[in-house]
């Protein structure tokens, strides 16, 4: 077992002075934590003005900040729900989304650009269940209806729960009117430039599938069908003649590729672009013409491959422009003359500018959080390793500012999901360790999408197998560089992050000194007992990435921490919440439960008031003071060093 015993120093002060960690210098946690000033930031289709996302009493709020005056001005007061996302239906109309507890069940709502008319066009969750309904009847926005100012494309799931339809909704009334019936399990739609509904994505039982029509009123007939294993098809947007569809596919080949489909006859005609690494994620179009301007990729970095020679020079003058940041044109007015470009890197969260392509302007607009001073922050650096069985792992190493960069203690911090991936950019809670003298490893081990199909399917069934050996071999391959000591390494994460977390203290436990796990699975047989219910359709692809109960539960059993506790040797702190709908509290309230009875410390944190990760900023500050204190405790920072062999103190659990 790995030594990682807690100093205790007796000169004349008391043991909670010893466990004191904070510094005068020390950036406040509050830093952190603090809501950002403005985000989301969308352009009026005349560009005129923008849209803007801030929160106000601990909910997001809708913002409109007119581009003449620069002033802001808020629309909303909301104080039980967050807005989720915005969208402009002309320049003086707004439709945004309602998000209640973390979940999209707040409502859809619509506001002219001055804040007047004001009007709820899907009743949120909580309204609808206060007239009886015991089931959520939602609205998703499927896009603009054509050029109209009055009506967008949504779809619903008012007729059958499982089975949205498509509607055209006028922005005004709420009033609906029914455009494309589902033919059965089709779970998204897609319009062409005029508005016509005439794709449908679906799956079911481990297959995906697309149906076609011609024109806006023509019978749905399927078109493609393939097992899930064989990849994705996902259809995009029409192309500017609206003959043909971009797709997202990896079927017949590893990498995601843009390409564009016949919706006739189901074949892909032409591929655009791929990448021989990394998955391609979209296509760039203009918002009026339709007119294909670039993909959007996720490689090391974030960024865009321009198609035409226009967009090429308007990034390339962007650049030379702000040499500091990595700038992503974010929004874009309907004639493309004004474009948001989002200014951002590993150490400065972004500023909002406005860049006018006509007269090659470039206007700052806001910045996310301007207290952050780049400069005192960390960098997120690119690296990759190769496993064992010859898998190439990418991640990213985060030092302390000012570290030598060897021999440190060492936080892994594996991303839930798993079918996620970790990116470059200003991460607070990965800054906020770094700042406390801990390196950070992130990877995204097998599993992790963004780099190909096999990758991906390389972690099916392998939870707490292979997915976690990369974890391993990662803090291993920390240890190999010099850049880890190996007596002074943790593991955290969320969610499968959290799954990740036990498993690691279960199955390897003489790598880590101690565990946090936040919002973390424990348990998968608990895990797809307690799934909602809206993810039935995906029970097949669930069983084929982590094991059917029915056919696998041996298996499933020998994976799951909650099944190896006895393993367990260092101090763990939990954190949850008991509005989660994802992860059942009991993954926590189990394990911690059956860590107590071994004598292994234990930190329990629960919050009422929170569900999948904590939101409100006073839970993230309590969360954030209790992690620095448990790391201080059992993982001593850079900087700090052991004075002899002296008594472990456990600190307290926080138990109810």
């Amino acid at each position: 077992m790995k030594s990682c015993r807690l100093l205790l120093i007796f000169v004349a002060c008391t043991a909670a002075a010893a466990l004191a960690r904070a510094e005068d210098s020390l950036i406040p946690i509050e830093h952190f934590v603090r809501d950002l000033t403005f985000d989301e930031i969308k352009v009026s289709p005349d560009g005129s003005k923008v849209a803007a996302l801030s929160k106000w009493k601990e909910h997001l709020n809708l913002y409109v900040i007119d581009l003449k005056t620069k002033e802001p001005k808020m629309l909303t007061g909301l104080t039980t729900m967050s807005v989720g996302g915005v969208h402009w239906v002309g320049n003086n109309r707004l439709i945004f989304t309602g998000v209640k507890d973390g979940s999209l069940t707040g409502g859809l709502f619509a506001i002219d650009a001055d804040g007047k008319n004001s009007r709820a066009l899907n009743e949120s969750a909580e309204q609808q269940g206060s007239r009886g309904s015991h089931v959520y009847r939602d609205v998703e926005i499927i896009s603009r209806y054509g050029k109209s100012t009055d009506e967008i494309l949504v779809a619903s799931n008012e007729r059958r729960l499982q089975e949205p339809d498509a509607y055209r909704m006028n922005v005004h009334t709420g009033k609906k009117r029914l455009v494309a019936m589902n033919p059965g399990k089709v779970r998204r739609w897609v319009a062409d430039n005029a508005g016509a509904v005439r794709i449908g994505y679906g799956f079911y039982g481990g297959e995906h599938f697309l149906v076609a029509r011609k024109g806006a009123s023509g019978v749905f007939k399927e078109i493609k069908r393939w097992k899930f294993r064989d990849g994705r098809c996902e259809p995009l947007a029409f192309d500017q003649e609206n003959r043909l569809v971009y797709v997202r596919s990896t079927l017949g080949r590893d990498t995601a590729a843009i390409a564009l489909l016949d919706p006739e006859t189901g074949e892909i005609v032409k591929e655009l672009f791929h990448d021989d690494v990394y998955d391609a994620e979209d296509v760039v179009r203009h918002r009026s013409t339709g007119d294909l301007l670039g993909f959007a990729i996720e490689r090391e970095k974030p960024g865009r491959v321009w198609a035409i020679d226009g967009m090429k020079k308007l990034q390339a003058l962007t650049d030379e422009a702000l040499p500091d940041t990595l700038n992503l044109f974010y929004s874009y007015s309907d004639d493309n003359r004004w474009i948001v470009v989002e200014a951002f890197s590993d150490r400065d969260p972004g500023t909002f500018y406005m860049l006018d392509t006509r007269e090659l302007t470039l206007e700052k607009l806001v910045s996310r959080a301007d207290w952050i001073k780049p400069e005192q922050m960390a960098a997120m650096k690119p690296v990759q390793f190769v496993t064992p069985d010859g898998l190439t792992i990418h991640g990213y190493l985060t030092l302390p500012p000012n570290s030598s960069g060897k021999n440190l203690p060492l936080i892994i911090n594996p991303h839930g999901g798993p079918q996620a991936r970790d990116e470059w950019r200003f991460w607070p809670e990965v800054q906020f360790l770094a700042s406390r003298g801990y390196a950070v490893l992130r990877i995204n081990f097998r599993g992790s999408i963004g780099y190909g199909r096999k990758f991906e399917q390389a972690g099916f069934g392998e939870w707490g197998r292979a997915m976690q050996d990369d974890i391993t071999n990662a803090v291993k391959w920390a240890i190999a560089e010099g850049i880890a000591d190996p007596k002074r390494v943790a593991i955290y994460g969320a969610s499968y992050g959290g799954f990740a977390t036990m498993a690691g203290l279960a199955f390897t436990p003489d790598l880590y000194c101690c565990g946090i796990n936040y919002v973390g699975v424990t348990d998968m047989k608990l895990l797809l007992d307690t799934i909602p219910d809206g993810w039935e359709d995906s029970r097949a692809e669930l069983n084929a990435m982590t094991g059917d109960p029915k056919k696998d539960l041996e298996r499933m059993e020998a994976a799951s921490p909650m099944r190896h506790v006895d393993n367990i040797r260092v101090p763990v702190f939990f954190a949850y919440g008991r509005l989660d709908e994802r992860v059942d509290i009991d993954h926590g309230t189990e394990m911690a439960a059956k860590l107590r009875r071994k004598g292994i410390p234990v930190v329990w944190m629960e919050r009422e008031d929170e569900g999948h990760g904590y939101r409100k900023n006073e839970n993230q500050i309590a969360f954030y003071t209790e992690m620095e204190k448990f790391l201080a405790t059992y993982l001593i920072p850079a900087g700090k060093v052991k004075l002899g062999d002296l008594k472990t103190i456990e600190m307290p659990a926080l138990e109810k």
